[in-house]
Order: C-alpha cells, then structure tokens, then sequence
C-alpha cells in the first residue's frame, strides 16, 4: 500500500493516518486517492470504525511500509499493472493475516509468514484480522532492476510465492526483516541502500522458482556470475554495445559457457526482454509522454520502430501505442494530451530512473546536455 507522502526531514518516515481528517470515511476516501495507482481498495468491516496508521522509509532504492489498519480488500488488475510501477513486495503480517487470489488459486498467509508478491501479475489480497480486529504488516517494495539480476528468470516467476514460518528459510528471513525494521533509522543513506541489496538477494536466493525443466541447479560461482553478467546487462540496457559478443569479452566466457549459463533461455533473448519491460515502463510513464514509439525505439537500441512494435506485441499482446493509451485513459488524460513541461518534477524523475534507467527528458535535450 501506499502512504500520505507528506514532507519528511532527512531520512525521517513519511506518516499517515485516518484520524486526522473529519470522519473515518474521508480518511479512506484519501487513503484510496492515494493508493489509486497500485490498486483498488475495499473495507471489508464497519465503514464507521475504519482507521488507518501507516508510515514509509526510503531504503535507497528501496522502500519500507508499516501499517496497522482495519482488514482491507487491494484489488491488483492489469489496469493498474498499466501504470508502471514495476516490483516486487516482501510482506510479513505481524498481526492477523490475508488470503491471495490469483486466477482460481489462493494462497494463505498467516501472521509470520512472509511472502514475495510480484506486482506485474493480478491478484486480489483479502486481508483477515487478528484477535484486535486489525491487521499489522510490515513490507519492502523492492524495484524489479533490483531483483532481476538475482533470478533466473524472473519474467516467470508467479504471482505469489510464499514462505512459511516454521521452514528454515522463512524463519531466515522473517528475522532478516524485523532487524533491518529495527535499525533502520539509524542506518546512513549508504547503509539503506547496502541493507536493500542484501534483502533482495536473500528473496531471491530463497524464493526463485526454478521449472524442473530448467536443468541441472547451478553451482553458487555460476550463480554469483550469472547474477553479475545480469546486473551488467541491466546497467547498460541503453548501449548499443551490449550484446553476446561483448558480455563473452568482458567476462572471459565462450559463446557456448555464456549460453549454458543463461539456459534454458539465450542470453540476446534475455536482453531483448529486459529492454522490453524497460520500454514498457518508459511507456507508461507521464514523464515520457512527449516521446514518440521511435524515440522509445530508439532509446531501447531497437533498429526501427516496425521492429519494436512486432517485437512488444509478441511480448505483452498490444502495442506500444496501445500500452500508452491505457495509461492515459487511468491517469485521465485525452489522448491528445502528450505535451507536459520537458522537465518532469524531482521526485517523479528519481523514480523513473530507478525503475527504467532512462533519462526523463526529450531525446533532443538528451542530446545537448550530452553534447
């Protein structure tokens, strides 16, 4: 969920809560103006009790929520998933609990459990709350660049995965999660975003779904490179240089040991489909509606935009024409409404670049502040 993001003083959590406005209903009222974007949100108690206390933490890239709340219904749909915002959520309840519903399946969570939710799939969460009647969950928003280089392949990973708190990993982490909780408004910039790292690759470690047709499960040095040759790709997704020829040069690997690695998939496949859900997100995003299909084309090292187009419908089933229109129709834009100031806001901007590598501005005034 989301947070009243209201002004906080160095570092400091961001705070919200229903009680401070006139009556529990304007409180959720405000609660779903802000949450509007991730999903839709229903109070699954009496309305005249509904009330609200959350706080949120910068870690970095990364970003920590806590919130003890009346049970809520969040419903995810491809609508929202339209909007970008592109992560994943590690969530412990601490306090009652929720069941997940993705497709015809539901998955249960109880209060210690921690789950991985991956907010590019649908689902619907129904929270259940404790013997006071109320829910407290703590989670960590962790962008998908964040991630992507510690999975191997995270483009298939499900909609939920979870896990239980009696295993060994899911006792690993829960306790991994309530310590950085603790320490983490102690911690300086630098440590926030070591302290992210370290979540995310303690997630994927534990939780990466691996088909049994993937093959033989990789050595921890073939994991720890592969996990490297991915977070180069993902830091240089913009560069024209980057493909097989020279990921084999800078990580002293033939063809064929640079292909087992990547197996079941080829490592220009992977490429190609990172630099796909970049597009995306630069797509849908408001800072880059002045940006025609070639300028995303482009930017995205894609030879013409008739390539771009065959090769984004056969990854997502539209357009790139039609992923921008339906995330204007959300944000309530006509259509013909594509030209915003050039220089998106700060915040806005930081955000963009976390979740796209790519500048927010036009490609022209890319090209002379380059030059």
């Amino acid at each position: 969920m989301s947070v009243e993001a209201a002004p906080g003083a160095d570092g400091q959590p961001l705070l919200f809560d229903t009680a401070a406005f006139g009556s529990p209903q304007q409180g959720f009222a405000r609660l779903c103006e802000l949450i509007a974007d991730i999903c839709d949100a229903t109070i699954l108690g009496e309305a005249e009790a509904f009330r609200v206390v959350a706080s949120n933490l910068h870690l970095g890239s990364a970003l920590l929520l806590e919130s003890r709340s009346s049970a809520l219904r969040y419903n995810r749909t491809a609508e929202h998933i339209a909007r970008g915002l592109d992560h994943f959520q590690l969530v412990m309840y601490l306090g009652g609990g929720a069941e997940f519903v993705v497709g015809e399946r539901s998955f249960l969570q109880r209060a210690g459990d921690v789950s991985l939710i991956n907010m590019s799939k649908p689902h619907l969460t129904r929270e259940i709350p404790g013997d006071d009647g109320a829910t407290e969950v703590m989670s960590f928003m962790l962008p998908r660049p964040l991630l992507a280089p510690l999975f191997a392949a995270i483009d298939t990973q499900p909609a939920i995965v979870i896990a239980r708190r009696e295993s060994a990993f899911g006792a690993l982490i829960g306790e991994h999660m309530l310590a950085l909780r603790r320490v983490a408004r102690q911690l300086t910039q630098a440590e926030r975003q070591a302290a992210a790292q370290s979540l995310a690759q303690l997630a994927a470690g534990g939780m990466d779904q691996r088909s049994e047709s993937a093959g033989p499960v990789a050595s921890p040095s073939q994991e720890a490179l592969l996990a490297a040759i991915k977070r180069h790709i993902e830091d240089n997704l913009g560069t024209a240089t980057l493909d097989v020829a020279s990921l084999s040069r800078r990580f002293a690997l033939s063809r064929a040991s640079l292909y087992r690695l990547f197996a079941p998939q080829s490592p220009a496949s992977y490429i190609q489909q990172r630099r796909l859900h970049r597009a995306f997100a630069i797509l849908v995003s408001p800072a880059f509606r002045p940006w025609r299909v070639i300028d995303v084309a482009i930017e995205c090292q894609f030879s013409s935009d008739a390539t771009f187009i065959r090769a984004f419908r056969r990854e997502f089933g539209i357009t790139p024409g039609e992923a921008r229109e339906r995330a204007l129709r959300i944000t309530n834009l006509p259509p013909d409404d594509r030209a915003p100031a050039p220089h998106p806001d700060a915040e806005s901007a930081r955000w963009v670049a976390e979740l796209t590598g790519a500048i927010p501005q036009l490609p022209a005034l890319r090209a002379e502040r380059r030059a």
